[in-house]
């Protein structure tokens, strides 16, 4: 690739990568990073046979496992990912879930349970962001952060319910 294909290249999928590990990671710092590495490892690899569709899901991929990586290696997982019992039901917050998210404004509630959610621990934040914002179903969750499928599961549950509270402290 030559050196202005692979500037172009960069700034064609820079800003969606970017809100990826910011989300992640919480730091526009490591975000940055992330985004840089990411994209170099897809030009190393040998990935010439893709189309569009799927250079972007492997970007979106190799960068969500990046970020849960980069928070692993600087320890900044303060919420540990541990198995916990199912006691948690899907139930538990369901209905105030479905409330938030039938709202009529929809721009200020993506925008709102965004930057609550910068203030959420990581390891619920990460667990929020695979599952709500880049589309992960619990499996492929569970494959990226290296634990068991219920322990995304109850990681996205407690995550939620402490969503929720925060944005209802953000209401008052």
């Amino acid at each position: 690739m030559a050196h202005q294909e692979i500037i172009g290249f960069y700034n064609r999928y820079r800003q969606k990568l970017y809100n990826i590990a910011l989300r992640i990671t919480g730091d526009s710092l490591d975000a940055e990073d992330v985004v840089q590495e990411t994209v170099i490892k897809y030009l190393r690899s040998n990935t010439d046979r893709l189309d569009e569709q799927q250079v972007e899901a492997w970007l979106c991929k190799a960068c969500a496992r990046a970020s849960v990586d980069m928070l692993r290696v600087r320890k900044a997982l303060k919420v540990k990912l541990e198995k916990y019992a199912e006691e948690d039901s899907e139930e538990d917050c369901a209905q105030e879930w479905d409330i938030l998210l039938e709202s009529n404004e929809p721009n200020k509630m993506i925008s709102g349970i965004r930057k609550a959610m910068m203030g959420m621990p990581d390891g619920y934040r990460v667990v929020l962001s695979l599952l709500l914002f880049e589309g992960y179903d619990y499996t492929e969750a569970a494959q990226i952060l290296n634990v068991e499928e219920s322990t995304v599961r109850s990681q996205y549950m407690r995550g939620k319910r402490k969503l929720l509270k925060l944005m209802s402290y953000m209401k008052d």
